[in-house]
């Protein structure tokens, strides 16, 4: 609920400057990348279930805190200390996916994962615009703290006792020569280019939330439906979709074409002069873009891993989301600051153009997607 607001909240509530909000929200993206890369080192350690477990219920309290801070340093290290403890949760969770499913099934079990977090943001920004616009920010913090202390409570007592045992894992001899994902080039390569098509998507929790107050005069209640149009897309049409698809099309091809879609929704601003028309088209776009992008991305990741080194690919994987978070906010925030949103929209649209065009690429060079298994 908070982070959709997020910006609106720094900038109209607290009256912080555009580039102090950069700042601010990009200490989000750097606690994220800390919290995905010790995330992902604990989940080979000690086993997802107890890393996710103690991030919800870390998480909840660390936005009760933060809703007292209004200083610009305090927020930075609120935000900060937010963003680390929820994305230990990133690692842990992807890892379990893969840990009970079957590899024929593994793009539709992220997908279903997927649905369930985009039902979540589909009602999460809706039910937040109303509660900012009506009871203010602070019950906005309130109701984020409890919902997640709420799936904290659901995720012991109905996951305790189905925990995947990690004695398969064990049992089997430790190889001391196994690869590292900072030392595998070519995932570091593939990670290098998905990044910039996220950060191009982060717009959309960035500065586009500030841009239609701002810009476009929208009230919180009629941004927070904009937001969760794009959640309620998903979860009606990205579950059907991957199972049409995911035979059909190489995973890279399709998080390629997903990232041109991401690109031409956000040049919709540039090209559509009526406001509601570009939102929509915007919301539209860069939904089915996503759709096809993300999930695919995450089972393109995967084949790179085997059972002994998943956590850490799986961590690095997420902490590329991670440094999205640091480069997006700051980025955006200032670039808009100095040469306007239409140029924004046109230079972010140019960067995930070219980065999808370098992965498609990429895919003709490796007719078959890698396949590492222990």
């Amino acid at each position: 609920m908070v982070l959709p607001f997020l910006s609106i909240y720094l900038n109209q509530e607290l009256n912080f400057d555009l580039t102090s909000c950069g700042i601010i929200m990009t200490c989000y993206g750097i606690g994220s990348v800390g919290g995905a890369f010790i995330g992902g080192v604990l989940t080979d350690r000690i086993g997802y279930y107890r890393v996710m477990l103690v991030s919800l219920f870390g998480t909840s309290l660390a936005f009760l805190v933060v809703m007292n801070i209004s200083s610009f340093y305090g927020l930075c290290f609120g935000i900060f200390s937010i963003s680390f403890i929820a994305d230990t949760f990133r690692p842990a969770n992807l890892t379990a996916i893969e840990a009970f499913s079957k590899r024929e099934n593994l793009t539709r079990s992220i997908g279903l994962v997927r649905l369930a977090i985009n039902l979540g943001y589909a009602i999460g920004p809706l039910m937040g615009g109303y509660i900012s616009f009506i009871l203010g920010y602070n019950f906005l913090f309130i109701f984020n703290a409890l919902s997640i202390f709420m799936a904290g409570i659901f995720f012991y007592y109905f996951f305790n006792s189905k925990k995947k045992r990690r004695s398969e894992i064990e049992k089997k001899e430790v190889n001391n020569n196994l690869q590292m994902p900072w030392t595998d080039w070519p995932y570091i390569s593939y990670l290098l280019l998905f990044g910039i098509t996220i950060i191009v998507f982060f717009q959309l929790i960035y500065i586009i939330p500030l841009f239609y107050k701002t810009g476009y005069n929208f009230d919180e209640s009629f941004i927070g439906m904009l937001m969760a149009a794009n959640g309620l897309l998903i979860f009606i049409v990205e579950m059907p979709l991957i199972y049409k698809i995911q035979d059909k099309f190489k995973s890279a091809t399709l998080v390629a074409f997903g990232g041109v879609l991401i690109a031409m929704g956000v040049l919709s601003f540039s090209v559509i002069s009526d406001p509601v028309s570009a939102s929509i088209c915007f919301v539209i776009l860069v939904t089915f873009g996503e759709m096809l992008s993300f999930p695919f991305s995450n089972t393109f990741a995967l084949t790179f891993a085997n059972d002994q080194n998943r956590g850490k690919y799986m961590g690095l994987y997420t902490m590329t989301f991670s440094f999205a978070h640091v480069i997006a906010p700051i980025g955006w925030f200032k670039f808009a600051d100095h040469y306007g949103y239409n140029m924004t929209w046109i230079f972010g649209a140019g960067l995930c153009v070219s980065a999808s065009l370098f992965i498609y690429l990429y895919t003709l060079r490796a007719p078959k997607e890698p396949k590492r298994v222990a």
